[in-house]
């Protein structure tokens, strides 16, 4: 009696286990044909985040997996807008396998919260002159470039290139420091440098720890500065760039996880398939062919 207690509460909690994985899976996976939309918004009215859109060779995300170089591309452009549109189509897919995609799986769902200030370091005009901005009472994000996660471009062909984006101080922020979280980070480690300065400097570039405190002591800025010291080409990279989350607080206040966390969140972005299609009428005797629109079949969250 005792043992066949054991097996069915062990198959009550496969069953459950399963059941529930496939739910989840499922929520976040769509089959789709021709004419096929996905909508995506930050519930919030914040800003898309790296959004991961992958495609699957079966329905119901079944099969091998991978990416059509359509999807990679509308994905990347989703990044940083407050509502995207992915055009579905059954493309065959340059990772993974070579496969027509007849399902998507919506993986990374993450949003920016709404007024998050965002800078770009990597611009004309923080290569021309040091860029001043009044530093943010309130967690904020430093990112290589506009365009980023595409690759971020060499502005010039000097030989020495510099860009520069540097925040004032105020006296009551004597004694205060930042905490910095670097999310994202790709650059070439032969030609670029990145670093963050105040009195000292911290080269990001060469080492493996992903966040920092840098202690303020005077009125002098503090600032993100970007170098290429090498002979390089004027045009794309061959990196993606980065992006960094800062945060200024008491000098008493400790931090073990991400400042990140308090400006992107993991389950704000949500999705709608929409079928998008039309249905003509035969040809009439003056030869005109009229189409009418069907209302869009929207498949719930």
């Amino acid at each position: 009696m005792k043992s066949s207690i054991q097996t069915y509460l062990t198959v009550y909690v496969a069953f459950i286990w399963i059941f529930s994985s496939n739910c989840e899976k499922s929520q976040s996976c769509r089959n789709f044909r021709r004419r096929h939309i996905l909508k995506m918004a930050c519930s919030d009215g914040g800003k898309i985040f790296l959004p991961r859109l992958m495609g699957f060779s079966n329905r119901n995300c079944g099969g091998c997996q991978g990416q059509s170089s359509d999807l990679l591309a509308q994905e990347h452009d989703c990044s940083w807008k407050t509502k995207c549109k992915v055009k579905l189509n059954r493309m065959h897919m340059i990772t993974g396998c070579y496969a027509k995609i007849n399902s998507v799986l919506i993986g990374e769902r993450r949003c920016i919260q709404r007024g998050t200030e965002i800078y770009n370091l990597i611009t004309k005009k923080t290569m021309k002159d040091s860029r001043i901005v009044h530093l943010p009472n309130t967690t904020f994000i430093v990112r290589s470039h506009r365009k980023f996660p595409w690759n971020y471009e060499y502005l010039s062909s000097y030989e020495k290139l510099e860009h520069h984006l540097n925040f004032s101080l105020q006296t009551k922020n004597i004694g205060q420091k930042m905490l910095i979280s670097v999310i994202h980070f790709d650059i070439d480690p032969v030609k670029d440098n990145l670093y963050i300065m105040h009195k000292t400097r911290i080269n990001v570039t060469n080492t493996s720890v992903n966040s920092f405190e840098f202690p303020l002591e005077d009125l002098s800025y503090f600032g993100v500065g970007f170098d290429v010291s090498l002979n390089h080409v004027y045009g794309a990279a061959k990196t993606n760039g980065f992006v960094m989350c800062l945060k200024l607080v008491n000098r008493d206040v400790q931090r073990v996880d991400s400042v990140c966390n308090d400006i992107i969140s993991k389950d704000k972005l949500k999705f709608q398939l929409l079928k998008t299609s039309h249905k003509c009428t035969k040809k009439g005797n003056k030869g005109q062919k009229k189409c009418l629109k069907r209302k869009s079949k929207r498949k719930p969250n």
